[in-house]
This record gives C-alpha cells, sequence and structure tokens, in this order.
C-alpha cells in the first residue's frame, strides 16, 4: 500500500498479510550459515521465522528491523544464536511470523498500522535508499527468485526484499511510495522416507503492494487463492 503522499504529513492505513507454502524436494542444493547445523522437524513442528537488520548496498548503513514499522511480536527478543552472527554485526530478533512445518497456511492479517508523519517519511528515506529487509527461517537467509534478463532457466536468487517502491497510478504521473506489505512465503524441505522428519532448503518470499480499503479482504483471498493455484 501507499507508504505516504507527497506530504510527508500524511497518514495511511498499513496491513500486513503473509501466505504460506510448504513444497517437497526430492533433493536440493542449499546453504546453511557456518558453524550451525541443520535440524530435522516433524510435521506440525514450529518453524519460528526471524528478523536480521535492513540493508542497502547504496548507503551500507545497517538498521534494526523494528526502525520501521512493522509488525512487532508482544516481546522483542535478541535471537543470535552463535559468534559468527554477532561478529558480522548482525542483529537477529523474533518476530510475529510463525509457520508449521509441512502444514500450508492460507493468507492472514499479521498487523494492522497507521502510520504517522514520522514513520512515513522513515519508509520513505529507506525506499529512496533501496533497503533490503532481512529474515532467516532455520539459519537460511529469506530469498526472492530473480527472472534473467537474457532469458536463461538457470534460477538466481536475491538477499531479502525490498522495503518498497517508487511508481505511479494508471493514468497519474505524480510517483508516489508503495510498502511491500503482503509476503507470499515459500518453504522447500527434502524429507527422510525413513524417519518422517524433513529438512529445510530454501526459504522464498514474494513480495507485493495490496491496498487496504473495503475491498481488502475481499482482494486478499483471491490473491491467495491464485498463489495457491500457481504453486
Amino acid at each position: 500500500m501507499m507508504a505516504g503522499s507527497s506530504s510527508t504529513g500524511a497518514t495511511s492505513l498499513l496491513f500486513f498479510s503473509l501466505l504460506l507454502l510448504l513444497l517437497l524436494l526430492s533433493s536440493s542444493d542449499s546453504f546453511y550459515l557456518p558453524g550451525v547445523a541443520p535440524r530435522d522437524f516433524l510435521r506440525g513442528d514450529p518453524l519460528p521465522v526471524k528478523v536480521n537488520k535492513l540493508s542497502s548496498t547504496k548507503t551500507q548503513l545497517p538498521y534494526d528491523y523494528y526502525f520501521l514499522k512493522y509488525c512487532t511480536p508482544k516481546k522483542i527478543m535478541n535471537s543470535a544464536e552463535n559468534l559468527g552472527e554477532v561478529l558480522r554485526g548482525d542483529r537477529i530478533e523474533n518476530s510475529v511470523y510463525t509457520f508449521n512445518m509441512r502444514e500450508e497456511q492460507p493468507c492472514k492479517v499479521a498487523c494492522r498500522h497507521k502510520l504517522d508523519a514520522e514513520s512515513a517519511k522513515n519508509f520513505k528515506e529507506k525506499i529512496d535508499d533501496e533497503y533490503r529487509v532481512n529474515m532467516i527461517l532455520d539459519n537460511l537467509p529469506v530469498a526472492v527468485l530473480r527472472q534473467r534478463r537474457d532469458g536463461s532457466q538457470l534460477t538466481t536468487y536475491e538477499h531479502g526484499f525490498r522495503v518498497g517502491f517508487k511508481g505511479n497510478y494508471a493514468g497519474s504521473k505524480e510517483e508516489k511510495y508503495f510498502i511491500n506489505n503482503h509476503l507470499s512465503f515459500r518453504v522447500m524441505y527434502h524429507k527422510d522416507p525413513e524417519t518422517d522428519s524433513s529438512r529445510i532448503v530454501t526459504f522464498e518470499v514474494t513480495p507485493n503492494r495490496l491496498y487496504a480499503s473495503f475491498l481488502f479482504y475481499f482482494v486478499l483471498i483471491v490473491i491467495c487463492f491464485l498463489l495457491a493455484l500457481n504453486f
């Protein structure tokens, strides 16, 4: 949705929603953070998503995830698991996003925020500076699938997803700011047929922007249904 109009004093209502899809992979190449062993999960085991710092190749200046007015858990806790994460300057904390192994989840509203002038200004500045949101699931960083311009079928990924983007409404030349406030997660895993346990091999996200209006919930349901069909 729109983070704010051209006036920094504008107030907007911010919705965050999510969709989870779990896919089984017979085999897959992936990577884990160094010094951390992969874990085995049984069906229904909780999969808490952690958030890391906001990063930008444009400024090289990291910000805490909760510097922006994102959905917050009841208590924000430091969730770094090893010395390497601390030495790298990671700011790993808990989040409101939690999944369950091998259980798909429908779209749901994670939170509702009303942006004041300062919050809207912060989002706009981070969009201008091309900041990306970084998340972690079982020590795997979230990635966005990137389509190659040369038409190659080779799969490539980008770490994290953009805070938002600038664009125009159809028929308008006025540039506005939009926040990626709808996240469609896809967790791919490898299942051991002998133990029935699974290991996560890929953590993907497809960020989108949804505008909160009286049609919000209807559009949300339709989009989630279409995304589920595509996967």
